[in-house]
């Protein structure tokens, strides 16, 4: 039996050389690797396939974001041959927007890093990860302690919603929940089975302007009641990270509002709004 699933979905393909120094760290583990596109690249594929000979890679339609993909994943494997499931994406580093977790201001860039370092760091990380699993059968998910929200502000709009995709996985409904903001996770694979009443083809074509509300986001929140209980991983200093975002948002912002325009301040001063 394989002890890992590890499913990445690789939609900035320019970050793959860095991802695939992250996946050497699997070295010596029992693991497949499986790996979506969102569009045909040949460059990416011979790539994977001098890293992981015995990778799987094959294209899926843009929708769902990082989670419709992982979806179609779940249909591509027999969950009952793995113990663990290792979720992983690409994360936009060009994006002006910002996002405040836990009492922290992130950019995509930083927020990518994190969640990729409390998963991949090192090979010691990894495996004290699996074996916090292994230790503790009341766990059923690990991630990030700085992307692990349980902030109402972060779901209580959704609620709704996500309690009528519960019931219809026979799932009961929930007042509160917690979930790993940006969906990087090492969870039991058992746990992911209420998903596979799920296609890709139930997600709309992935829009960056829509910053909440599809059924993406509302999976993204369900990951979190069906792995609870989620293990805050302690990884990493960013003090001075989160310090030098916060900085570069005071002194300059561009920004996509939910509407589509694009607005500019200086020293939180807006200076030009389109449209």
């Amino acid at each position: 039996m394989k002890k890992i699933a590890v499913h990445l979905h690789l939609y900035y393909t320019e970050q793959l050389p860095q991802i695939i120094t992250y996946l050497r760290n699997l070295t010596g583990m029992e693991y497949d690797l499986f790996v979506t596109l969102a569009e045909d690249n040949p460059d990416a594929i011979e790539q994977l396939k001098a890293f992981n000979p015995q990778v799987k890679i094959w294209q899926v339609a843009n929708c769902g974001y990082d989670i419709g993909p992982f979806i179609d994943f779940l249909h591509h494997i027999n969950l009952d041959d793995y113990e663990y499931i290792l979720k992983l994406h690409t994360k936009g580093k060009k994006s002006k927007n910002y996002t405040w977790l836990n009492g922290r201001r992130m950019d995509n860039a930083l927020w990518g890093r994190i969640l990729w370092q409390s998963m991949l760091a090192t090979s010691n990380q990894i495996r004290q990860n699996i074996q916090l699993l292994d230790e503790n059968k009341k766990i059923n998910m690990l991630g990030s302690k700085y992307c692990v929200t349980d902030s109402s502000k972060d779901y209580e709009k959704l609620l709704p919603q996500i309690n009528e995709e519960l019931v219809k996985m026979g799932h009961p409904k929930v007042n509160k929940l917690s979930f790993v903001a940006g969906s990087m996770f090492l969870v039991r694979a058992e746990k992911m089975i209420p998903l596979l009443s799920y296609t890709l083809a139930d997600f709309v074509p992935t829009n960056s302007n829509v910053k909440e509300g599809t059924l993406a986001h509302i999976i993204e929140r369900i990951f979190g009641v069906l792995g609870q209980e989620i293990f805050l991983l302690e990884h990493g200093k960013y003090t001075l990270n989160f310090y030098w975002v916060t900085l570069k948002r005071f002194l300059y912002q561009q920004k996509q509002t939910t509407s589509g325009h694009k607005v500019i301040k200086v020293c939180k001063i807006p200076i030009y709004k389109e449209g």
